[in-house]
């Protein structure tokens, strides 16, 4: 994957549309889920075992937490204010969307209903910047604050925060470009008119090794990737459980798979250059999500 490579973006117009599509995508990805050990399950009274802040950095896809299964949708909008050039840093809006949906079916889509279908929708804005440091290696602070809220008997709404620093260093070479990426993040959320909150710390260290294929997929030249990233939080992340008690995760691993194109191909209703899957493995969480870009 290439390291400069934008978040997607999507423009505001023609959403309901690109929302069907997006949505006929996880319930595409979920027919892997067996290969993970993953078994699709109908939740609808237990919106809390979401947890906020996993939900809207997850992607789209799905994860399971012990016997619940929570299906994501995250729109990741970003408008470009000022490309990197030289020596001048690049700016970064950032709007990532997430719906998170505890009972989709593909005879629902056309009838999607928010009330019925989605358990939490939240909103991240912020802002990213991308400085050179070398030829190689770029720097990408950021930082997000934003609002989720939940459907279900109760509902619920709670503040989120992100914030950090992505580092991404390319090493030589032009048969296996290999790229080294790193990130430390500081992250949580509070629910409104309680005491219920959670911080988050976690650093994050991945590989991702790009090598082109000898033959040509939709006249194109393709590029085959393989990632691997291991999480660690120091905090606890943790997840409320169907018994009293909580599911907390230390460690977390993915592994994924994807092909790139030179030039941007239209997926999905939006444009991406690169498109596959990742598979995430954790004590209590197993994870199957969209994959369009090395994540640093």
């Amino acid at each position: 994957m290439r390291p400069t490579s934008d978040i997607t973006r999507m423009p505001w117009l023609a959403c309901r549309t690109r929302v069907r599509w997006f949505l006929t995508a996880a319930c595409g990805a979920a027919l892997l889920a067996p290969a993970c050990g993953v078994a699709q399950q109908t939740l609808s009274e237990q919106a809390g075992l979401i947890n906020w802040w996993y939900s809207a950095a997850f992607g789209t896809g799905f994860y399971q937490i012990g016997p619940a299964i929570a299906t994501v949708v995250r729109f990741p909008v970003s408008y470009r204010l000022r490309e990197m050039q030289g020596d001048q840093t690049g700016i970064k809006a950032i709007v990532p969307v997430t719906l998170a949906a505890y009972h989709l079916n593909f005879n629902d889509i056309e009838d999607f209903d928010i009330k019925r279908d989605v358990a939490a929708a939240s909103v991240s804005p912020g802002l990213e910047l991308e400085a050179r440091m070398s030829d190689a290696w770029r720097l990408k602070p950021f930082a997000q604050a934003g609002i989720g809220r939940e459907f279900g008997d109760v509902t619920k709404t709670a503040y989120l925060y992100t914030s950090g620093i992505k580092s991404l260093y390319r090493f030589p070479g032009t048969d296996y470009r290999v790229s080294l990426g790193n990130a430390l993040l500081a992250a949580g959320y509070h629910i409104r008119d309680t005491d219920e909150k959670q911080d988050i710390a976690s650093f994050q260290f991945g590989l991702n090794m790009e090598t082109p294929w000898s033959f040509d997929l939709w006249d194109r030249n393709m590029y085959f990737n393989a990632h691997a990233i291991a999480t660690v939080y120091y905090s606890k992340l943790a997840f409320a459980a169907a018994t009293p008690g909580e599911q907390a995760v230390r460690q977390e691993y993915q592994v994924g798979f994807s092909l790139r194109t030179p030039k941007p191909m239209s997926v999905l209703g939006f444009d991406a250059d690169t498109i596959g899957l990742g598979f995430r493995f954790a004590s209590n969480v197993r994870g199957i999500s969209l994959v369009t870009e090395f994540p640093f």
